[in-house]
């Protein structure tokens, strides 16, 4: 759930602990006074997300899978929006679901960690800022498993260092491993395709560019996220999102 059509103003933002970052990409808050009733649209994203929902009374926790088609979550006013977002392919084993069975699915949490969500909510709200609530967090999720390194780990850091996204089967000879196995490893750790996840991991590298004021032109933005033209971009975004990529632009 990184990526909505306006950033929220009213969000914090930091990064994870050294101890956490191979997991963890980033925690986002939104306070109670902050908060107010919105339906927020996620365009396709192949990470994972744990969003607890606080208030005094209770804490809700639940954990959003990759998402393919567009979503829409929605906050009310007067809660607390605490966020995890981890890394693709870094869910740890906070339910008993593979990353497949969560593609555009959401399930609520009993416990983080070994700790229920009571107990978890007060110590929570009782940290109050981002930071502390940080420290709170990380020793919960240290102690739940979490993926080792396998064929994925190779195929990402691959794709990661490459602006354009290669085909799978030219990934797949890249790191001399049969497309099947490189298939596996991709859904046993992402729960998608190897081409899904290019697809949607270049969306969300255009999504970002047309967020930001420097973006450039339509087919600057098209060049950059290694789409073959404008045109391409255009039609990967309404397969992806239902709407053209002019549509994400923010208003001048």
């Amino acid at each position: 759930m990184s990526a909505t059509t306006v950033p929220d103003p009213r969000m914090e933002q930091m990064s994870a602990p050294a101890s956490l970052g191979h997991r963890v990409e980033c925690l986002r808050w939104v306070p109670p006074e902050r908060a107010f009733t919105w339906k927020h649209e996620v365009v396709p994203d192949a990470n994972v997300d744990l969003l607890l929902e606080l208030t005094p009374e209770r804490c809700r926790a639940v954990l959003y899978g990759p998402v393919t088609r567009p979503l829409h979550v929605t906050t009310h006013a007067g809660r607390g929006y605490l966020m995890v977002h981890f890394h693709p392919g870094a869910m740890p084993r906070l339910v008993d679901a593979s990353p497949a069975e969560l593609v555009n699915e959401a399930v609520e949490l009993r416990h983080v960690g070994g700790l229920s969500l009571d107990e978890l909510g007060e110590r929570l709200l009782s940290a109050g800022a981002l930071g502390s609530m940080r420290e709170v967090l990380t020793p919960l999720l240290e102690r739940t498993a979490c993926p080792s390194g396998d064929s994925f780990d190779r195929a990402l850091r691959h794709l990661l260092s490459r602006p354009e996204a290669p085909r799978p089967g030219a990934l797949a000879k890249a790191l001399h491993l049969s497309p099947r196995t490189l298939q596996r490893a991709f859904k046993e750790r992402v729960g998608l395709s190897p081409g899904t996840y290019a697809r949607i991991a270049r969306l969300q590298h255009a999504h970002g560019l047309l967020r930001a004021s420097a973006g450039g032109s339509l087919s600057d933005v098209a060049y950059r996220c290694g789409y073959a033209d404008h045109a391409h971009m255009t039609r990967e975004f309404r397969e992806l999102t239902g709407r053209p990529p002019s549509a994400f632009r923010l208003p001048g």
